[in-house]
């Protein structure tokens, strides 16, 4: 062999030896708990979902399709084989309380001769909040459904930058919407 063949042979040889000498070097051991969710993620599960009985899966998503209405959200998609509602809706973000403090303090920024007079431009103005519902038939008994709920935000301040993302995880918001459902549900299967 040439003296080149041979060189090459080497460099490709401990090319591959570094190479995986890094890749072996680099790995660390996985913690033992960096897979396991934490305890809070079952009790936002436990808000988010309840078992409904009901003649059919459809009468569900008609049911919700009327409450969802009645609390202004525009219905976006319905997928009626996989049981999945998405909506959304836009909403104002600030309380009445937070413009007219923040108006208070322009006014006194402007009286005082500030420049940097623009408190109110900072304030959140439109939230974005997306619902989904999705039903699943119960394995354990006919006519029960597992219902769950997950609601999203997003608040945009008057710049249109993103201020807050969130999920929301306020048991009250989930119980309000499962007891008009339940409501609903009852109206509907009772006058057919």
């Amino acid at each position: 062999m040439s003296l080149t063949v041979q060189t090459l042979r080497r460099t490709r040889i401990g090319s591959l030896a570094l190479l995986i000498a890094m890749f072996y070097g680099c790995a660390t051991p996985i913690p033992q708990d960096a897979l396991r969710l934490p305890e809070s993620t079952l009790e936002v599960r436990a808000n988010q979902t309840r078992v409904l009985e009901a003649p059919s899966e459809v009468d569900i998503l008609v049911a919700t399709i009327a409450v969802l209405q009645d609390m202004e959200f525009n219905i976006d998609r319905i997928e009626k084989p996989l049981g999945v509602i998405s909506a959304s809706k836009v909403a104002d973000a600030d309380s009445d309380s937070e413009k007219a403090a923040l108006l208070f303090l322009d006014m006194l920024c402007i009286v005082g001769g500030g420049s940097d007079c623009g408190a109110s431009a900072k304030s959140q103005d439109d939230q974005f909040i997306t619902l989904t519902m999705v039903v699943l038939p119960s394995l354990a008994r006919s006519g029960q459904y597992s219902v769950r709920i997950t609601i999203q935000r997003v608040v945009y301040d008057k710049e249109d930058r993103i201020r807050i993302l969130e999920r929301i995880d306020n048991a009250e918001t989930y119980q309000k919407i499962f007891d008009n459902l339940r409501k609903s549900l009852y109206i509907q299967v009772n006058e057919t």
